[in-house]
This record gives C-alpha cells, structure tokens and sequence, in this order.
C-alpha cells in the first residue's frame, strides 16, 4: 500500500507498510517532517483488550498516541473485515495529519497553548488533545505541551498510564531545562499530573501530587478546586490566617524547600 505525495512536498512517506495475519495485526509506516523522521505504528490488540491503538515515535519515544475502542461497536458488526478497515483509517488519518502539519505556518509553542487553553475554557477537550498532538509533532520534548497532553490523554482519551508518563517525563523536562522559573510553572505541572492520576483512580498519589503544586503556590484555584472534589482541604501553616495570605504561602513554600533538603 502506498501514498503517492506531490514530490515538492517535504514530506515522505516509505513505502513499506506492513501487515501481520491473524488475530494480531499492525501497520507501520515511516514518515519525514522537516528533516525530522517519525515511525508510526498501529496495532490491532483485538481480542485481548479491545483497542486499536497508533503510536507516533520520535528517536524511540512516544510522541502522539490515538485509540479507537472497540467495544464501543456492536458485536455482531465487529468483524475481521471492519477492524482491518478502522486501522487503516485512523493510521492514514495518523499519516495524513503529519503530512498537513508540515505545510502549516510555523507555530510556537506558545502559540500552541493559547490555542489549547481556548479550547478547553470551551470544554473542548478532544480538539485540544488534537492540536497538542500536531504540536508535538513539531516540539516533541516541550515540557508544556507534554503536560497538557498527557493531561488529556489520561482524562479525554482514558489512556491513563501513557498519560501519567508524558506528565512526568514533562515535570523532569521542566526541572532540567527551567531550574530558575519552576516555583513559577511547577503548580500547572502538578495540576496536570494530578488530574491523570485521578482519572485512572489513583486518589493517593493525586492528593499527593496535588500537595506538592500547592507548596509552590499555596493560593492556586484549580490546585483547591481539585483537592476540594477529592474531599481534601489542606491546612494552612498558620491556621488564624487566611490560607491566601502571603505569609501561610511563603512559610508553606519555605517548609517545602527545607524538607526536600532534609
């Protein structure tokens, strides 16, 4: 199988697409965008939970994941036939994306994130969630819009474990790359780390991680919000003061600082 392209374009596609017979079936193709070459893989797992699940890397590393759940399809229509046709399609789309970003004007990330912060005040997470994959095609190791995405990975898209290692792997960016300004974003890092551990029920680790935003930021109103739906409210340093005030936010960061010295 092979997509003829217009041979100005920057974008390549090899022409070797595989696949595998039985029960188990993947497509695989390889794909250039401005200089960057990206394998994308998409896997039939079919019987054994349901999905069909596309994997964009980037040098061995995950940077777009797309599922199709099959559960969702009446059983008597799921066919050999039918799910060989939905993996085509959502890998062409997969394909096809890539291919568009390429001739697109040139965004930064920033650019990016307004667009995806739009969207979600509009409640529209599946169209952020697609955008921050087109961006990651472009910025694949920005700590921001890995968060973000796997943030949306995990809530959106119910791809939990991807989602919580992309909001790691997005915190040790950050760490490495921002030292100076990470008291600054930490709160938004731990905000999405947060919210994919709740999404795949894992309440411990989201008080924890939402804990460790508020000690950065001890007024951040999302970082309350979420502890408040878990039932949790956070007791401030000094209780005769609003939990607002600059002196419980300093004492609380100070306090934060000394114990990861400890």
């Amino acid at each position: 199988m092979r997509a003829g392209l217009d041979s100005t374009s920057d974008v390549k596609r090899d022409d070797s697409i595989k696949i595998k017979a039985l029960l188990h079936k993947d497509v695989s193709t390889r794909v250039s965008v401005g200089g960057k070459k990206y394998l994308i893989i998409t896997d039939d797992l079919t019987p054994r939970d349901g999905r069909i699940t596309t994997k964009v890397y980037l040098g061995g590393a995950i940077v777009l994941t797309r599922d199709t759940d099959l559960n969702e399809i009446a059983e008597e229509d799921l066919t050999e036939k039918k799910v060989l046709g939905l993996l085509h399609r959502q890998h062409e789309m997969i394909a096809e994306l890539l291919r568009k970003e390429s001739q697109k004007k040139t965004m930064t990330p920033s650019d990016y994130l307004d667009e995806v912060r739009e969207l979600l005040q509009r409640k529209s997470n599946r169209r952020a969630l697609e955008l921050l994959g087109a961006a990651l095609v472009e910025y694949p190791d920005e700590p921001f819009l890995l968060s973000y995405y796997g943030c949306l990975e995990a809530v959106a898209n119910k791809n939990v474990a991807t989602g919580i290692e992309l909001c790691e792997r997005a915190l040790a960016l950050l760490d490495k790359r921002f030292p100076a300004d990470k008291e600054r974003h930490f709160p938004t890092f731990y905000l999405n780390l947060g919210r994919a551990y709740v999404a795949a029920g894992r309440k411990k680790q989201a008080v924890e991680t939402f804990e460790k935003g508020l000690s950065y930021d001890a007024s951040q109103k999302d970082l309350l919000w979420e502890m408040q739906k878990l039932g949790v409210r956070r007791k401030p340093v000094f209780p005769f003061l609003q939990r607002t005030n600059p002196l419980n936010k300093y004492v609380g960061w100070l306090l934060h600082k000394l114990k990861g010295y400890a």
